[in-house]
């Protein structure tokens, strides 16, 4: 299934011997990439030149979870299992760190060369994932510009860092929150605002209970828009009767969630979406 030795070959050298004289270069086309994970579905859309990606996660083309699907319907989408890469022969995969160890594992005995991405967890970790696929696409430059851009954004964003940061708390579907240690803790105190829920110890995934919201006494609100238009009972959380009244009191920023559920340059755009609405102005 894979592509020919001839190809391979021509892929593995770097210069060729004519009539035994003279070495030339032969220019190496760039590899083939196949992605089975959101994040590096999206790391690999922004990094990737024309005609490299082959296939890459159907969770790419979803709107509600993806900050690159309009970029992604173009391409074919997989499910995450090894059997469907075989047609598109691809010369990388990447893939998560949690993507199915079984599948990763499959596509190594094969011969696939796999790069495994770790969440980022902060700017530092968009960088190190930037680079890593820009790495094994041959898009270094395309990488260290992207890198370049985040940097001059961040320092606009510092300009109007707030010395007194402002407390406040993310409320996401079925009453569950934001802990320390995740890409929404980093992005929130870049915003100048103080993660009530990491002072208290929860974890990223930690529940919070209406009471400690209550109690928590909050500045800012910050609500992750996920699916909002379908009803779930986690989604039946935004309908009790004291977020009700709490967020008539107190101001909220909307953040789709799909900025903090990969690290990629984009969301970085979350800090305005949290600015503006805590009332602190951009340059």
């Amino acid at each position: 299934m894979k592509r020919s030795l001839s190809a391979r070959v021509a892929r593995l050298a770097g210069s060729i011997l004519i009539g035994g004289l003279a070495l030339v270069a032969v220019a190496q086309p760039a590899p083939r990439v196949a992605s089975i994970n959101l994040c590096a579905d999206q790391l690999v859309l922004s990094l990737a030149a024309p005609g490299q990606i082959t296939t890459i996660s159907w969770l790419a083309a979803d709107p509600e979870e993806s900050m690159l699907a309009r970029q992604a319907a173009a391409f074919p989408l997989n499910y995450g299992s090894a059997e469907e890469l075989l047609r598109f022969a691809p010369d990388v995969v990447v893939a998560g760190a949690f993507t199915s160890s079984a599948t990763v594992a499959l596509l190594g005995r094969l011969g696939y060369r796999i790069v495994l991405l770790e969440p980022a967890v902060d700017v530092a970790g968009i960088e190190r994932n930037l680079r890593a696929v820009g790495e094994a696409l041959d898009a270094n430059a395309r990488a260290a510009t992207l890198i370049a851009g985040m940097h001059l954004e961040l320092a606009r964003l510092s300009t109007a860092a707030a010395a007194d940061p402002i407390d406040a708390v993310v409320v996401r579907p079925g009453g569950f929150t934001i802990g320390r240690d995740s890409l929404a803790d980093s992005l929130m105190t870049l915003a100048g605002l103080r993660n009530v829920a990491a002072a208290r110890g929860l974890d990223r995934w930690g529940s919070l209970s209406m009471e400690t919201l209550l109690y928590s006494r909050p500045d800012l609100l910050i609500v992750t828009d996920y699916r909002r238009s379908e009803a779930s009972l986690a989604n039946g959380f935004f309908d009790h009767p004291a977020l009700r009244q709490l967020l008539q009191r107190v101001p909220a920023a909307t953040v789709p969630a799909k900025y903090w559920a990969c690290g990629l340059p984009e969301s970085l755009r979350s800090i305005e979406l949290m600015r503006e609405a805590a009332g602190r102005s951009l340059p």
